[in-house]
């Protein structure tokens, strides 16, 4: 990596001490957080000028990996294979406190300690920043951005009147939270006769092992396909495109990118109503379908209407163009923000 204004350190307490004296020191306006762990806490931790502000770029992958969330993000067969229960969830906690008083370990009470400098929050999905606030930090303020655009995607986009298959894709990923065998049982409650496509290339291995096993106790496992290898971003773009219906199972917010890739390509998508990205698409002016209400049979036969995969792709574009995408990454770089 070659920028002259990129360096690269290793994660060392002399690192964060000398760059943290630089921040200090008043070399910088802001500091961005691309993904908010224990390592981005040993620097936010040492920063103590009051003038700088601290940005937490919020993935949701840093935020519901907390312990607030360990029990809310699952339903029961991934509760159950996490082996989340309130004894296991109280238990390991005491381990985390225990290695903190006996060995000095930093525990997650060190890594709320930094995020609670967090002056700004930037996401597009509001509900995130209010849960930010709600556990960490009450006068985080939003800036909106979004990570992924259209041109990541617009490449591969099908007419917008092409025919789509009648395959139901299933989540994104071998994560346990995209709760798949709770959608599985729905679908097999229905009698759909749909072929699945569900991607599991990356995850949890144990997770993405049992669930083919789980999976033929309820469907026939020809009706069933696990895309475990990787493909190429060209392939995989093909899939969605082709992709009739998708079913995304998860309470927390994850799969932006693909789940707005479906919408774009013309797919009729379900999202839970618990899931911020079901309002926030919703507030954009897309016609998504609400996985406690509408998932029916009927809906899994009658692909979505040329016209709503029209207006669906205008607001998708609307909201994330190029322009749009500069513009979210302008306000993130503004020189003059002052913490608050």
């Amino acid at each position: 990596m070659k920028h002259p204004r990129l360096e690269v350190f290793k994660p060392t307490a002399q690192e964060y001490d000398r760059i943290a004296a630089l921040v200090n020191g008043g070399e910088y306006h802001q500091v961005i957080i691309n993904y908010f762990d224990f390592a981005a806490a040993e620097l936010v931790s040492r920063i103590t000028n009051k003038r700088v502000s601290i940005i937490w770029m919020i993935w949701g992958a840093d935020l519901y990996m907390l312990p607030f969330f360990w029990n809310k993000i699952y339903d029961p067969f991934a509760m159950q294979w996490a082996d989340i229960t309130w004894w296991t969830h109280y238990r390991k906690m005491f381990r985390l406190w225990k290695r903190r008083v006996r060995h000095g370990m930093k525990d997650h009470s060190f890594l709320y300690s930094a995020m609670r400098k967090v002056a700004y929050g930037a996401t597009l999905v509001i509900q995130d920043v209010d849960l930010v606030r709600r556990h960490l930090s009450k006068g985080i303020i939003q800036i909106p951005l979004s990570f992924s655009g259209i041109e990541d995607f617009v490449h591969a986009a099908p007419a917008v009147d092409e025919p789509k298959s009648n395959t139901i894709q299933i989540g994104n990923s071998g994560d346990p939270a995209n709760n798949h065998m709770e959608m599985l049982q729905l679908l097999e409650k229905l009698g759909v006769k749909n072929k699945l496509f569900i991607p599991v290339a990356y995850g949890a291995k144990s997770y993405i092992d049992i669930l083919p096993v789980e999976s033929a106790k309820l469907l026939p496992p020809e009706q069933v396909y696990f895309q475990r290898d990787y493909i190429t971003k060209q392939e995989y773009f093909q899939q969605l495109s082709d992709t009739g219906f998708a079913i995304m199972g998860h309470i927390r917010q994850q799969a932006f990118a693909n789940i707005v890739a479906l919408i774009y390509f013309g797919a009729k998508v379900f999202l839970r109503e618990r899931n911020p990205l079901f309002h926030l698409y919703r507030s954009w002016g897309v016609v998504l379908f609400s996985i406690e209400g509408n998932l029916t049979a009927d809906a899994l036969s009658i692909p979505l209407d040329v016209e709503v995969r029209k207006a669906n792709r205008k607001a998708i574009e609307a909201h994330l163009n190029e322009e749009r995408m500069r513009g979210y990454y302008r306000d993130l770089m503004l020189s003059d923000r002052s913490s608050k």
